[in-house]
């Protein structure tokens, strides 16, 4: 599988950036955040060095002590992990959670300083892999930017069509993830648009017709949820969907549900959020990313669109955990008529990360996981995936062999509550 070479040898390559880009970056750590920060850079680095010792080792995984926000909730379930007689060292425990896990170690080795608690060791990626999409993303606005002209006025068919489309483009924002490149450049280059006929092939399974049928009989005052995935040309793509679903008067609010730490090197956080929003709205040499930016900054300010932090995505759990460990979010997500959830981890969290045939329904998948419609715009980045037809694993395969963990096929899935 996909898990060994991922633990074995993605995880420490990702790690190895992070203590050289640490190390050359030290002065300018210290020149913003003071002395004693690049101080304790050295304490950093160490620690780092130790838990990439400790993975390549196959060391058995430790307890958190920092005392961070979810310390309590990962301790508890590595201790439940080790009740059930499951692997707790590198390469005996489940993949998922032990690839979260150091993510999460990570963090630690910052949480134990004064200055750098709230440091984002991978924004220098994230914001280059931003800058890097630019053009992209200005030839997706423009297009966008036609779209929204009139789009109340627009006839069923053709909001269906510009729905159809906006989820594409969201699904295939998906490929630019940087841990799947183990940290190293991705962006998005070309017009989008112009790449989606070429591309529908490689979807695998396509339930949008079902969205939209879930999107159309929610109502104007209906709420959409997105789970969102990676910053940068992903989330540019995820804002232009929301955009049109606003402006339409399909959807009156979107609210847009984020990570709480540093993950997966590209997931997106507040400060990425805000970051491409201001960015975009400060572009003195693009009209229409600055038009979209202000636009889209308006829509954040008037609550249209809201931003919410949930303690749960950076969690060890699977989805089908979150009715019993947290309630609170489970009903909150209950209030939105769709849930879309972008991307492969959370795919994978979804449908529990097992093994699964390919053939099972995707709702049965989901093992009880239903607080609302849900909508799952993923490529394939690694070897889990259920809801395709017969035979078209097979025939996948025999096309590309790495089609499951390459990031160049993708499914959109579609599980309602009734």
């Amino acid at each position: 599988t996909f898990a060994y070479p991922t633990i074995k040898d993605r995880c420490p390559i990702i790690l190895c950036k992070i203590i050289d880009h640490l190390y050359r970056e030290r002065i300018n750590i210290g020149t913003e955040f003071g002395t004693e920060a690049q101080e304790s850079l050295k304490n950093i680095i160490e620690q780092l060095s130790k838990l990439r010792y400790e993975m390549q080792t196959n060391k058995p995984i430790s307890k958190l002590s920092d005392g961070g926000e979810n310390c309590n909730v990962w301790n508890a379930y590595l201790d439940k992990a080790q009740e059930n007689g499951e692997g707790v060292t590198w390469y005996s425990a489940t993949w998922m959670w032990v690839e979260c896990y150091m993510y999460r170690r990570i963090l630690s080795s910052f949480l134990d300083t004064q200055q750098l608690q709230k440091f984002d060791f991978f924004r220098h990626q994230k914001e280059e892999g931003f800058r890097e999409s630019l053009a992209s993303m200005s030839e997706l606005g423009s297009w966008l930017q036609d779209q929204l002209e009139g789009a109340q006025q627009h006839s069923s068919t053709q909001m269906e069509t510009n729905f159809k489309t906006l989820i594409r483009i969201s699904l295939w924002g998906n490929k630019c993830d940087l841990s799947i490149s183990a940290g190293s450049k991705q962006s998005a280059t070309g017009n989008i648009v112009e790449q989606l006929h070429q591309l529908e092939t490689k979807i695998l399974a396509d339930s949008s017709h079902r969205a939209w049928e879930c999107v159309q009989a929610g109502g104007c005052n209906q709420i959409l949820d997105v789970v969102m995935d990676n910053a940068g040309f992903e989330l540019f793509t995820d804002l232009c969907l929301a955009d049109y679903l606003v402006t339409s008067n399909l959807v009156k609010k979107v609210r847009f549900r984020l990570k709480n730490q540093p993950w997966f090197v590209s997931d997106t956080n507040p400060h990425d959020f805000h970051w491409c929003l201001d960015t975009l709205s400060n572009n003195e040499t693009d009209n229409t990313l600055k038009n979209l930016g202000t636009r889209w900054k308006n829509y954040v300010d008037s609550e249209c669109w809201e931003v919410h932090v949930d303690p749960f995505w950076t969690y060890p759990h699977v989805f089908s955990e979150m009715e019993t460990c947290d309630p609170q979010l489970y009903s909150t997500l209950a209030q939105a008529n769709l849930v879309v959830f972008k991307g492969d981890l959370n795919y994978r969290k979804l449908v529990g990360d097992i093994n699964w045939e390919t053939t099972i329904p995707f709702k049965k998948a989901l093992q009880g996981f239903q607080p609302s419609n849900i909508l799952s715009l993923r490529t394939l980045k690694a070897d889990v995936v259920a809801g395709l037809a017969e035979g078209q694993a097979e025939t996948a395969n025999s096309t590309d062999k790495q089609w499951m963990i390459n990031g160049n096929w993708g499914v959109i899935q579609y599980a309602g509550l009734l």
